[in-house]
């Protein structure tokens, strides 16, 4: 009797240690520290972006060159990405700061045309031209004579330039949208005219 009173004492004993020092859990869940200005906006889409700005990331912030370089490239990936996802919308490339050294436009509303289908093929050329030679300058300024780094730029150009013909200068879906008065849309057969509105699945009589 004794000996089993001493042995649930311990047990207990134990358990109650237990419960006072056990060790801390974690969940598990973390979210990885991104410096913002080694690694801009949109620019992890992209692995010529990436290469790029790790050429030169001990190029102090206070550069200017390498200041707008690192926007004009968060720039052209966050396009790029607004443009091909299935949200459809400017989202990444609205907050992004317009620079006349090389904005046209600023680069959400140039999404939103797109995506409306409301440019053309001499607005893409023009914005990416702008982009493509102020761009090449900047590596320049900033790398020097750089081929690898010139390379890496002319790929992340490309990269946009191919998301934006392909997506901007096709038809894009009316939904359930007429296309205008004489579109077949806003006619209604005469068998359809007069059915009594869905009111719903009830189990009382209506």
């Amino acid at each position: 009797m004794g000996l089993s009173f001493w042995l649930i004492a311990t047990l207990l004993a134990l358990a109650f240690l237990l419960t006072l020092y056990r060790p801390s859990v974690s969940e598990g869940f973390a979210v990885a520290a991104v410096d913002p200005t080694r690694m801009p906006a949109c620019a992890a889409r992209s692995a010529a972006a990436q290469s790029l700005l790790a050429r030169f990331a001990s190029v102090p912030e206070s550069d200017p060159a390498a200041t707008e370089l690192r926007l004009l490239l968060s720039k052209v990936c966050c396009m790029e990405a607004d443009i091909t996802t299935p949200t459809g919308g400017p989202f990444r490339t609205q907050a992004l700061q317009f620079r006349t050294s090389h904005d046209m436009d600023t680069a959400s509303s140039f999404v939103g045309r797109c995506l409306r289908n409301a440019v053309r093929q001499r607005d893409i050329d023009l914005v990416m031209e702008k982009f493509e030679t102020r761009g090449k300058e900047l590596v320049t300024q900033v790398l020097g004579d750089c081929t690898d780094g010139q390379k890496d730029f002319a790929e992340v150009i490309s990269t946009t330039r191919l998301a934006m013909t392909s997506t901007c200068l096709k038809e894009q879906p009316m939904m359930d949208r007429p296309a205008g008065a004489r579109d077949l849309g806003f006619w209604e057969p005469e068998t359809v005219a007069d059915l009594p509105q869905y009111a719903g699945i009830s189990a009382a009589a209506k």
